[in-house]
């Protein structure tokens, strides 16, 4: 999936050794001899797996035991090559001296290897030296290739050619200045028919590039192409579906099997040839042209057939990197023949794997660590979302790094979007949220199977259980809408939503920077999630745009796909009249199919299409079950979500099975109201069958949505299944009131994170209350202020044997009484024991 991105590389694991004691006592001491160099251990190459594997041993053994060999005095940390290639960072953010970064303890000899003697034991370098070695490691890297592609190399030295690659300190920045300089025309990017290093580069510059035009108004004007070898547009099947997605939302054409033969930069053209026709020129103009040129191990180590495959690359073994036909070499990084993606993220695990097994070596014994081709690739899909590629030999996903650590009041979205509240006001650490007795697996599930009671996770590690509760939510499914996304990720277009943390920040920046014009705003046909939270956005966007005295130059439009605003028809009719006086026009059966720069495309029910043009969108998207679901047609009924019994929430046909919250079928409102009551169902039942019982506790459909309406007031909707009106207030909850928009903004989120998602029991306490249609309850204390309330109460009648009739009869007591049960019941900490007490008696 993709998720913000904080421009940072921390998942690349720190390099750390731990000595051996003794094991330094018969090591030899290197010291230079008329050119002639000897050593315990010669490491080739100071980049990653040179520098990490040559600082390892260094510590480990005597001062000079270990020589690297390295030309190069600079050091670069390539992976960011692409940001600089996207103007985030400059060519000097990734450099640092190489005598920096090689460690002290080792000699570092500035020259190349010329040839590997290996039955010799020995390296020549290009400048005459001689360097006698007892163990080898390898980390060379790749080289480009430039002339394996005709007019590629002078092309990259013509500042005006328009020809650039990420792939080399050189050019990197020259990326960028094509980029900005791009006013339309063909801008390609291309991957070429040979292994390279980073392979998610090449699409991920595209992406960035896509981004940076849509910025600079360009996007419109340009053809974006990514001319691949491969016959897919990624290696790994699992992102390769996500990165379609991507493709065609940013309505990038992928060519497949498409190779670059030749660049003529004086005609700003591209030759390219198709695999399958490789006869038949293809032909290509461009304005821009991204080169990912073709790559190779250095001359040195391909020309060696000893030591090398039929490639050209290191042979050694896959798990154990060390050399298949000499046991005192080993290798690591892009030059072996290992065949995992040559990333940085890679060299971790391999150095790790690496340091175990040639110590083993030394010591003669065999090596027994393994490499199992773990690879990553941030792709970077935009300036602030990413998909984070994770996975080890066979394309198989082997993800580590949790996204999901924080958790969201998500009904306090609509006051992001509205100014009222900050992002980080609505969302805690998901560490403080959870109880500390469970145990937290940080993957997701991929898949279910029920009939063996097992969840596989996304990473592949499977959990049998006795007993399941599902309760995964919904997700956002941009792509049933036309160019949503794309607008979504793109700062310059008024296009937002709240439904979604990445963009509620956007939309307050919209509502601000609005200053006249058409406002649209949108409701999908099948609903979702908090269905009112999209009038009260349009009512607040309304509010703000009234103080900032520029209603008389703005048209407010509301487009829903439903046949109301709202699905209970008492606050349906309020919603419409408010609506009608504040001058919002509103249609119905109108749903969002398509959004353009030029305008948002609405379908009706006879399948007639309508563009509106606009100067702010807001979008409520349509919502879908999450995919684990959708994979799973035992557990689910015709429309993907959790087939539950509506009252029970138990599952209709695996009984160990309860689902609770917007993934189940029950068609009550989905609102984080609902999960109070559902939630104490669950936990019943689920009790109930634990013992062998049947289920006793029902779920009545009940749900409440506080609809903001202004700064200052709002209105309360409480229903239950069959839209039936269940209201806790004696005041008519259908009208404006400041108190519900109080309420919504401090005592909800209060109550949230305070009680709901927290199951701390604090006090037990009986209260035995009648009040016309209650029944006397049994509570379990759980939130400090709801027991405060209920001790108002209870020391109220504390004492009395019979409520006198004064009290029996007063309603202003029996109102405040029947909201704190209300509130009770909000917090889901009471137990309906159904015991009927004599009408008068506590």
């Amino acid at each position: 999936r993709e998720h913000r991105f904080v421009p940072n590389m921390s998942f690349i694991r720190r390099l750390t050794a731990v000595s051996t004691p003794g094991l330094s006592r018969s090591f030899s001491v290197s010291t230079p001899n008329n050119g002639t160099y000897s050593c315990k251990l010669l490491v080739i190459g100071g980049g990653t797996g040179g520098s990490a594997t040559s600082a390892k041993f260094a510590r480990r053994l005597p001062k000079h035991s270990v020589i690297i060999l390295e030309p190069s005095k600079d050091h670069y940390y390539q992976p960011l090559w692409t940001l600089v290639g996207a103007g985030v960072v400059t060519l000097k953010d990734t450099w640092r001296q190489q005598a920096n970064i090689l460690s002290k303890n080792a000699q570092w000899i500035q020259d190349s290897a010329k040839t590997i003697l290996p039955d010799e034991n020995k390296v020549l370098t290009s400048d005459g030296h001689v360097i006698n070695y007892e163990y080898l490691v390898v980390a060379s890297g790749l080289i480009n290739d430039y002339d394996k592609v005709p007019g590629l190399y002078q092309a990259l030295e013509d500042k005006t050619s328009g020809v650039s690659s990420i792939y080399d300190a050189a050019y990197c920045e020259k990326t960028f200045s094509d980029i900005k300089r791009h006013k339309g025309g063909n801008a390609i990017f291309t991957y070429p028919d040979t292994l390279i290093k980073c392979p998610g580069a090449p699409q991920k510059i595209a992406y960035l590039a896509d981004s940076f035009f849509n910025k600079t108004n360009v996007r419109s004007k340009t053809n974006i192409y990514y001319n691949t070898c491969l016959p897919v547009i990624f290696g790994v099947p699992k992102y390769a579906e996500e990165l379609m997605k991507v493709v065609k939302r940013k309505n990038i054409n992928v060519n497949y099997k498409t190779v670059l033969k030749e660049v003529r930069p004086e005609k700003k053209e591209a030759v390219f040839y198709n695999k399958d026709r490789m006869s038949e020129d293809i032909v290509m103009d461009y304005s821009i042209l991204h080169v990912t040129p073709p790559m190779k191990t250095p001359d040195f180590l391909r020309s060696n057939q000893k030591l090398t495959d039929e490639n050209g690359f290191l042979d050694v073994d896959k798990f154990t990197l060390q050399s298949n036909r000499y046991p005192n070499i080993y290798g690591i990084g892009d030059c072996t023949s290992t065949p995992n993606s040559k990333t940085a993220a890679a060299i971790a695990p391999q150095s790790y794997v690496l340091e175990n097994n040639l110590l083993a070596t030394m010591k003669k014994d065999d090596p027994k660590f393994k490499y199992n081709g773990y690879g990553a690739c941030p792709l970077l899909t935009s300036y602030n979302t990413c998909i984070l590629a994770e996975f080890v030999y066979g394309g198989i996903p082997h993800e580590t790094l949790p996204f999901n650590q924080t958790h969201y009041y998500q009904p306090a979205f609509t006051m992001v979007g509205a100014g009222i509240k900050k992002m980080n006001q609505t969302c805690k650490p998901l560490s403080s949220i959870l109880p500390p007795s469970i145990t937290w697996i940080q993957d997701r599930a991929e898949c279910f199977d029920p009939n063996t009671n097992l969840v596989v996770t996304g990473n592949g590690d499977k959990i049998y259980y006795e007993y399941l509760v599902v309760a995964v939510g919904i997700r956002n499914d941009y792509d049933k809408v036309i160019g949503l996304e794309q607008a979504l990720d793109n700062p310059n277009c008024p296009v937002s939503t709240i439904y979604s943390p990445m963009y509620c920040s956007k939309t307050w920046d919209n509502i601000k920077n609005f200053s006249g014009g058409h406002a649209l705003f949108t409701f999908p046909v099948k609903g979702g999630k908090c269905s009112g939270a999209a009038v009260k956005i349009m009512f607040l966007a309304q509010d703000y745009w009234k103080k900032k005295k520029i209603m008389d130059k703005t048209n407010i439009t509301y487009n829903t796909g439903a046949e109301d605003m709202f699905g209970v028809p008492k606050y349906a009719d309020v919603i419409r009249s408010l609506a009608s006086s504040r001058g919002v026009v509103s249609n119905y059966e109108a749903d969002l199919v398509e959004v353009s720069p030029k305008g948002a495309v609405f379908m009706g029910p006879g399948g007639e299409t309508i563009s509106f043009p606009y100067n702010m969108l807001h979008v409520t998207p349509p919502m879908a079950p999450q995919y684990c679901l959708q994979s799973c047609g035992e557990l689910t009924n015709s429309t993907g979500y959790l087939d539950v019994d509506v009252n029970t929430l138990q599952h209709k046909r695996y009984p160990n099975v309860f689902g609770l919250g917007d993934c189940t079928c029950t068609p009550n409102s989905k609102t984080a109201a609902a999960v109070a009551p559902q939630s104490f169902v669950v936990g019943r039942n689920l009790s109930d069958v634990m013992a062998s019982k049947p289920p006793s506790a029902k779920y009545n459909g009940y749900g409440a949505c506080p609809l903001i309406t202004s700064y200052k007031k709002g209105l309360l909707a409480e229903f239950m299944y069959d839209k039936k009106i269940c209201e806790t207030f004696p005041f008519n909850q259908a009208k404006e009131h400041r108190l519900i928009y109080q309420m919504d903004k401090y005592v909800f989120p209060y109550i949230y994170w305070n009680s709901l998602v927290k199951e701390v029991i604090k006090y037990i306490l009986l209260i035995k209350i009648h009040l016309i249609e209650y029944e006397p309850v049994f509570v379990q204390r759980k939130s400090l202020i709801a027991t405060l309330l209920s001790y108002l109460v209870f020391f109220y009648f504390k004492g009395a044997k019979n409520i006198p009739k004064w009290i029996n009869n007063n309603k202003i007591i029996t109102s405040v009484c029947k909201v704190v049960l209300k509130i009770l019941m909000f917090l889901s900490i009471f137990d309906a024991d159904c015991t009927k007490l004599h009408k008068n008696k506590i």
